[in-house]
């Protein structure tokens, strides 16, 4: 009978209870309490910061040996050093072709090398430049440029000849109006004219008629003189820009270089104030023969230091001495 009473009355006093509201706050309890489970396990899988890095040896794994910290420690700089995937501060260092001992033979390409401005003393020098007639267009190459029009690159430019880098191999394209030998000049200029041919007059009784002669004196042009000592200096500092002022082609007759055709660049201020003209044939400067290499090289050789320059010029069978201070 007790019992009885003792069950209605916890009906009685559940029934009064708001049921809605415990079951929503034993419901987050739960869940609170689900989430922090959750978060335990979690942080027991995953490492502290403090642990990052580290390498713990067991002390009897050192037996015999000193107590010391510097003991405790791995020297794991080998490892570092080996760089598994890639060194990202070593920067990539193309190589160039390396030259073979061997002669490169004569290129078959349809270019020419009209001229070139050489350092003698290093054959992949950045000053140098060579002036090379490709389909019909001229232009200055420096080293490793490719040449318009076609495959070869330039890799080395020397005092007579320019070696061109074509489809892997090395050729030689020597300067208009030499022969190609295997003899290269050196420091002192000298060429190998063993090499050269030697081509006859086809008509040596016929006497050329003499030329007339005419002089005509620029050294008293004070503003000539400056324009030209600047230009001059330009010129060696950046040789690519010979092209603007002065255009060179050579000349033959009957196969034999005759002289260099000389035209306005881009710029043909100074080329006509220098009394230049258009197709004036170059036979000389300061007395060294164009025509012939080794004087040629000399007076390129000679050209930074003159003071005066005597520019022979042939036009309209007239040979014109142009006198420059410089």
């Amino acid at each position: 009978m007790e019992s009885s009473r003792l069950f209605e009355q916890l009906n009685t006093f559940t029934g009064k209870l708001p049921h809605q509201k415990l079951s929503k706050i034993i419901t987050i309890t739960l869940l609170v309490y689900c989430a922090y489970i959750s978060a335990d396990l979690i942080w027991k899988f995953i490492p502290t910061s403090s642990e990052y890095n580290k390498i713990t040896i067991s002390s009897s794994s050192l037996s015999g040996q000193n107590n010391t910290a510097t003991n405790n420690k791995i020297d794991i700089s080998d490892l570092l050093s080996i760089n598994l995937f890639g060194d990202l501060k070593k920067s990539t260092v193309v190589k160039s072709p390396q030259k073979t001992d061997q002669p490169a033979p004569k290129t078959r390409l349809n270019v020419k090398l009209t001229g070139l401005v050489a350092d003698s003393s290093n054959t992949t020098s950045k000053t140098s430049v060579a002036i090379i007639e490709s389909a019909g267009n001229q232009n200055t190459y420096g080293i490793d440029e490719k040449i318009d029009g076609t495959s070869a690159s330039v890799h080395e430019i020397l005092l007579d000849r320019v070696i061109l880098f074509v489809s892997g191999r090395f050729e030689t394209l020597m300067l208009a109006g030499i022969e190609y030998s295997t003899s290269v000049p050196g420091s002192e200029n000298k060429v190998n004219r063993d090499q050269q041919t030697v081509i006859q007059d086809p008509n040596p009784a016929q006497k050329s008629k003499p030329l007339k002669k005419e002089r005509l004196d620029k050294r008293e042009n004070v503003e000539l003189s400056r324009s030209l000592r600047e230009q001059r200096e330009t010129l060696f500092d950046d040789p690519k820009k010979l092209l603007d002022v002065i255009r060179v082609k050579p000349y033959r007759r009957s196969g034999e270089l005759k002289g260099y055709k000389l035209s306005p660049g881009k710029d043909g201020k100074l080329f006509s104030e220098v009394g230049l003209k258009r197709n004036d044939l170059a036979t000389s400067i300061n007395g060294y023969d164009l025509t012939d290499m080794q004087q040629a090289l000399s007076v390129m050789k000679e050209l930074r230091t003159m003071t005066e320059a005597t520019i022979t010029v042939v036009r309209d069978d007239t040979a014109i001495d142009i006198i420059l201070a410089l």
